[in-house]
């Protein structure tokens, strides 16, 4: 175990190092769109305070430009009619004149006081009061300009459109220069959020370039050893698949030799006469077919992988081929119960067989004293039990129950066994058209096949040809077995 801590514990570091720049990267990302978007804001609310600064700083010039009219033309006025009633001079145009002048000045003040209100919160009440002042003020001397009276009155009114427009441009003058203070405030700070948006479009930029380039460098390295880990692996994988092959096929041979040789000792009238050898010939054949399960097992894993693995589906008595299973297991020592009702089922005949006999070796071994098969036909297919009175499986495996190599902790789930026989059930059930699956009932713990039936048109061809062949009777494994043995030299 230490030894495979020491082994991980590189890559653990290098999963936490990848985390780390990870987290690194996407605060740094997160801390530059948060200043950006700071930037953004502060340009964009500089602007508008610029904007509304300038407006207010431009209607309070109106304003004074419009007060400075109004005053000159209607002073200009009040003494053209002064010298009109003193002298006699034929003024009225130049009143004429001044006055229209008057008035387009008073529109434009009255335009240049409502925008200053409207750009400016909290206006001076004493520009609003002032501005009415100085406007009724001037109403008061174009009226007296209409309607001329005596020098003294003239001299009054003149008096007050003086004050009250000093103390009119007065409170202007105060606003104008508050307002371009404000402008060039705003000026500086637009400016050194500009120097802070040049700086950080300078550094950070490159930074983000090079970061950039160096993640993806990275990625590239680590795409590369992927890539070089998973030819490995394959290359692993395809030894491995040849390897199983090969040792396979090279342990079938002695095996088959083995089990036919016990057959025949087993099969000699003066092997019963001695109970030891019987027992030692019987310990043979079972340890035997245990081994050539293994063997079948790990060629057809190999198969599998390959994609090598064919089926010859063909009409077949279920109830021969359970026993021709059975038949074997039973001559060994084994006692297995079996009800099963005659059908034809549709199916490969040494795949069904490698199904049955894996999963009765692996109730043998693992489940129950009393093992059992139930064969019949339900809803249109063929459902082989075989069951045991076992404490069955634990709960956190029955989802991984069909998967290579199953293991609980550290320990196989199957000892003795190379991990494959119940994920080959699987897969030779579904490549036969069926399923497999795991039941616990009535204190017996039951692993379900499903293969199809054969149909009435597939039966008749059966028939037909089994009617023409009748003396060919049905061969088992092991004679089979026996006669694909390789001929001695001597034959």
């Amino acid at each position: 175990m230490a030894k495979k801590g020491h082994f991980h514990r590189p890559r653990a570091i290098r999963r936490r190092n990848r985390s780390g720049r990870f987290a690194a990267l996407t605060l740094g990302m997160g801390v530059a769109m948060i200043m950006v978007f700071a930037l953004v804001f502060s340009i964009a609310f500089g602007t508008r305070a610029i904007a509304d600064h300038a407006s207010a700083l431009h209607n309070a010039d109106e304003a004074l430009r419009a007060a400075t009219i109004v005053r000159a033309q209607a002073g200009l006025a009040t003494h053209l009619t002064v010298l009109e009633q003193e002298f006699g001079w034929d003024s009225a145009e130049g009143i004429d004149l001044s006055v229209s002048e008057v008035l387009l000045a008073l529109e434009d003040l009255d335009k240049a006081l409502l925008g200053l209100i409207a750009d400016v919160d909290n206006l001076s009440t004493t520009i609003i009061t002032g501005g009415r002042e100085f406007r009724t003020t001037t109403r008061d001397i174009l009226d007296g300009i209409e309607n001329p009276d005596t020098l003294d009155g003239q001299a009054i009114a003149t008096e007050a459109l003086d004050s009250s427009f000093r103390r009119f441009i007065d409170t202007l003058i105060i606003e104008r220069d508050h307002q371009a203070a404000s402008v060039a405030t705003a000026n500086r700070t637009m400016g050194r959020v500009g120097d802070i948006a040049r700086f950080l479009v300078a550094f950070l930029v490159p930074t983000a370039a090079i970061v950039l380039y160096r993640e993806l460098s990275r990625r590239q390295a680590r795409q590369k050893e992927l890539e070089v880990r998973l030819e490995t692996e394959k290359d692993l994988g395809q030894a491995r698949d040849d390897f199983i092959a090969n040792a396979s096929h090279e342990l079938r041979t002695p095996l088959t030799s083995i089990l036919g040789l016990a057959y025949l000792i087993d099969e000699d009238d003066s092997v019963e006469e001695s109970p030891m050898i019987t027992e030692m010939v019987g310990l043979i054949i079972s340890e035997a077919n245990d081994l050539s399960r293994m063997v079948d097992d790990l060629l057809t894993t190999a198969r599998l992988d390959a994609g090598a693995l064919h089926f010859q589906l063909e009409n077949l008595n279920a109830v021969d081929e359970i026993q021709e299973v059975v038949g074997p297991l039973e001559r060994s020592g084994a006692a297995i119960a079996v009800q099963a009702q005659p059908s034809m089922v549709r199916s490969d005949r040494l795949r069904l067989r490698q199904v049955i006999r894996n999963l009765l070796s692996n109730a043998r071994k693992y489940g129950g004293p009393n093992v059992r098969i139930i064969a019949e036909p339900v809803s249109g297919w063929f459902e082989i039990r075989v069951e045991d009175d076992g404490a069955g499986i634990p709960d956190e495996l029955r989802e991984r129950l069909f998967q290579r190599y199953l293991h609980e902790g550290d320990m196989p789930t199957v000892l003795g066994s190379v991990g494959l026989g119940l994920s080959i059930v699987g897969a030779l059930a579904e490549g036969m058209g069926g399923a497999v699956w795991y039941e616990r009932r009535d204190g017996w713990t039951s692993f379900v096949v499903r293969i199809p039936l054969a149909t009435d048109h597939e039966l008749s061809h059966f028939s037909e040809a089994r009617g023409s062949h009748p003396e060919i009777p049905m061969q088992s494994d092991f004679e089979a077995a026996f006669e694909a043995l390789p001929s001695s030299p001597g034959n």
